[in-house]
């Protein structure tokens, strides 16, 4: 099976259902890792997954579910989705469209025969439905023909260790799985946690009676789009005030911006 993975591509996908989406591409490898939810920590998880992958020698792009072409499934040849239940066994909001195309009853029962994947639950199991989202999407992809790497994990707040106790050690054998089957290229190690990596966000400093952004080095290079997470919109920060006490260990700020003529409502 590990020979039969040793493509020059290599992808891992993400999604998150407050949902979030990675996608990257090592060279030649694709990546794919996904991950939906409708909290926080899910996105976290999500963002953590894309900076393993990335000291794996892979590039990653974290997005919401349903900001995914859903139907380019298909193509994908790995992936692992990290989703949080929310009330009562309902998907998160921003994973809605997505679920109900991949439950769709005509969706042929091979058609993601060559995908590997993995699902990453978040929950908590005082509510009735514990984890339902994972485990019906690992069952629904399974039914369709994909490959599982692992045993759906189940991450529970309710553990004394938090969900970290399922999602640590389920890490660590998901990327033994993944290396398994897209082992690095000769010559190339995992970078180790002691380096830094390179920064996702870079931050241009401006002076106060400096020109309007859109007129700096935060001009878009590509024209002029509804704003989005994939078109970002330039907006000048208005105020950054500190809201608690100097004394205090924290320090939590309530930062304006103007998004005059960003169509941000």
């Amino acid at each position: 099976m590990a020979s039969s993975k040793r493509t020059d591509q290599k992808s891992i996908w993400g999604h998150y259902g407050c949902p979030l989406v990675c996608h990257h591409q090592s060279p030649g490898k694709p990546h794919h890792k996904v991950k939906q939810e409708q909290s926080s920590s899910s996105q976290d998880t999500a963002e953590r997954i894309g900076r393993e992958a990335k000291r794996r020698h892979f590039q990653c792009r974290v997005e919401s579910l349903d900001s995914y072409e859903v139907a380019n499934l298909i193509n994908e040849l790995l992936v692992v989705f990290v989703c949080a239940t929310t009330g009562q066994g309902d998907p998160p909001d921003n994973m809605k469209m997505f679920w109900r195309f991949l439950f769709r009853k005509n969706l042929p029962p091979g058609s993601l025969c060559q995908l590997d994947y993995a699902v990453l639950g978040l929950g908590d199991s005082s509510y009735p439905k514990f984890n339902f989202v994972a485990k019906k999407l690992h069952k629904r992809v399974l039914q369709l023909g994909g490959n599982p790497l692992l045993p759906v994990a189940l991450g529970d707040d309710q553990h004394d260790l938090g969900p970290d106790a399922v999602i640590d050690p389920w890490l660590l054998a998901l990327w033994d799985k993944i290396l398994a089957l897209y082992p690095l290229p000769p010559g190339l190690e995992i970078i180790s946690p002691d380096v830094r990596l390179p920064p996702k966000y870079t931050l241009h400093y401006l002076d106060e009676d400096s020109p309007h952004p859109s007129d700096g080095p935060l001009q878009s290079t590509v024209p002029r789009a509804v704003a989005s997470e994939l078109h970002p919109f330039a907006a000048r920060m208005v105020s950054n005030q500190r809201v608690t006490a100097e004394s205090h260990f924290q320090d939590v700020r309530l930062i304006e911006f103007d998004v005059t003529g960003s169509g941000i409502t």
